[in-house]
């Protein structure tokens, strides 16, 4: 008896690191929902078109920065509007390495280009964390830091600004980034359309099963714990400023893996990447899906891409108008975030539904 509860207590376990009141989802039927979604999105590239297929893989990109928001400003409590600057500055990285570098060390590049993007991070949060910014000062200092990066790029026009064979090309940004590639020869895979999809949708996997691991550890706890009361957490003994500081580490590393998807799938990077524009963004992606909530904030975030590109298309000047009633509405009537407050109303709906249908059952048995 006890040789067989003993794998059914370790497979429970490894659910359980998944599980948590942090993430939203922990039952059965959840979890077969989620993979046999999982499944239908890596089946999707088989029975699409090449170009639909690259621009879904283009608009799932923009989750990793979602995502770097969603557990600095709703799990932590730390609003930034820096996340855009590592975002654009992996962009650059790796296109500066991999125009430099042989094709099949491109995977090298992407991987020191979010690397350098996490030490970066380390040194601007130490400034920020143990030099005692305020939080709203936090958010002031980190779109400074944004826009000086977009303001110094926008200046390197010139011959003078060329690294090896790659030239940054300033307000124009830095073209003919090479797409990552693994493998070297005949038998290496270039990352493009269909394999680029199936590329982000591997990685979007694990970043999401990762956050949930890491949301509810002790870890995650900590994270809440200083979003809602730091003076309380601060006395309890744990170090807050270094709680902070991981977390805006692992957060800027989300957001150049971002970035460094973004350059190769585009084979460009330009400034903009990181204007005012771009740093606003993704504060309403999350704020509409949902700040403590990782899987709306996926669906927010890919949602309003692909509403953004779609007006972009026909009426690009209604897109930031759309955006910004979209997130006064938001703040104003859905503070939990939209998607978030409809899945809410979905799931009690049916437990309501589910407890008429109980009660009349008992009623028609007596």
């Amino acid at each position: 008896m006890t040789t067989d509860m003993a794998p059914k207590t370790k497979l429970h376990a490894i659910l359980g690191a998944f599980n948590g009141p942090q993430t939203a989802g922990s039952s059965p039927t959840y979890w077969i929902g989620f993979f046999a979604a999982v499944a239908l999105i890596f089946l999707y590239p088989l029975f699409a078109e090449d170009y639909a297929v690259s621009n879904n893989g283009f608009l799932l990109v923009w989750i990793f920065l979602g995502l770097s928001v969603c557990i600095l400003w709703g799990y932590t409590g730390i609003f930034s509007f820096g996340q855009t600057a590592f975002f654009g500055l992996a962009g650059y990285a790796y296109g500066i390495m991999s125009i430099n570098m042989a094709p099949e060390y491109s995977m090298l590049a992407a991987v020191t280009a979010i690397l350098i993007m996490m030490l970066l991070s380390a040194l601007i949060g130490y400034i920020i964390f143990y030099g005692g910014v305020s939080s709203l000062y936090i958010a002031i200092f980190t779109l400074m830091l944004t826009l000086l990066a977009e303001t110094l790029l926008n200046r390197t026009s010139g011959p003078q600004f060329i690294i090896g064979r790659a030239s940054l090309g300033g307000s124009n940004g830095m073209v003919g980034i090479p797409p990552l590639q693994l493998g070297a020869g005949e038998g290496s895979v270039t990352f493009v359309d269909k394999t680029f999809f199936w590329l982000i949708a591997s990685l979007l996997l694990g970043v999401f099963l990762g956050l949930r691991v890491l949301l509810n550890s002790s870890w995650g706890y900590l994270m809440v714990a200083t979003r809602e009361d730091p003076q309380r957490t601060q006395l309890f003994g744990y170090d807050v400023r270094l709680i902070q500081l991981v977390t805006y580490v692992i957060a800027a590393g989300l957001a150049g893996l971002g970035g460094v998807l973004f350059a190769s799938w585009n084979n460009f990077i330009a400034p903009s990447s990181m204007g005012m524009t771009a740093a606003t963004l993704p504060i309403i992606w999350v704020a509409a899906g949902g700040r403590s909530n990782i899987l709306s904030v996926i669906i927010a975030t890919f949602a309003l891409q692909w509403i953004n590109q779609q007006l972009a298309y026909s009426s690009g000047q209604y897109s930031l108008l759309l955006f910004a009633v979209l997130l006064l509405t938001t703040v104003m009537i859905f503070p939990e975030g939209v998607v978030t407050t409809l899945v809410n109303w979905i799931i009690h709906c049916r437990r309501a539904a589910s407890a008429s249908a109980e009660r009349k059952l008992l009623l028609g048995g007596e």
